[in-house]
């Protein structure tokens, strides 16, 4: 693998009285969505591999996202990645590491964790709530920790791109 893209879902409704796995994005979170993906377009991601947690607010997230991450990319919904720790989510990577591009949807602090360790970088901030973090390997055969050189963190807020780095 050459590039990872560790995406945290949108804003999601805050009614506890619901099970979490089934909380939906809420107005805010649509609206972030819809400006990150008019943001990443940019990029022109080539078909990849997305990895995406079948919780609500992960697969309404990677919805609101598929036109900019390749429509024909090929989607893997994985319940294991529901509020994974970071080994669970490195585990899943190693082993679809073969592709050229990868892309993990899911909760935190798993995908911090993961961003952290991969980076060697444990002072970065966390993914925040419709962030993005996209980092680079110059050996895409070997992946751990410290391997891989963040080349952006960006966050959709207010109708804006923050960065976060």
């Amino acid at each position: 693998m050459k590039f990872l893209n560790l995406i945290r879902h949108g804003n999601s409704e805050s009614d506890f009285l619901k099970n979490d796995f089934d909380r939906e994005l809420d107005q805010v979170g649509h609206n972030n969505c819809k400006n990150l993906d008019s943001f990443l377009y940019r990029y022109s991601f080539k078909k990849h591999k997305i990895l995406c947690s079948s919780s609500k607010r992960t697969s309404q997230t990677l919805e609101s996202l598929r036109f900019s991450l390749n429509e024909n990319s090929k989607i893997i919904y994985d319940e294991n990645i529901y509020l994974a720790n970071m080994k669970t989510l490195y585990n899943l990577l190693v082993k679809e590491s073969s592709s050229y591009m990868i892309t993990i949807i899911g909760h935190n602090p798993g995908l911090s964790d993961l961003l952290s360790y991969l980076t060697g970088n444990y002072g970065i901030p966390d993914l925040e709530t419709c962030s993005v973090a996209q980092i680079i390997f110059d050996n895409p055969k070997v992946i751990i920790e410290g391997s891989g050189e963040l080349k952006f963190m960006i966050k959709s807020a207010n109708n804006g791109i923050i960065s976060l780095i």
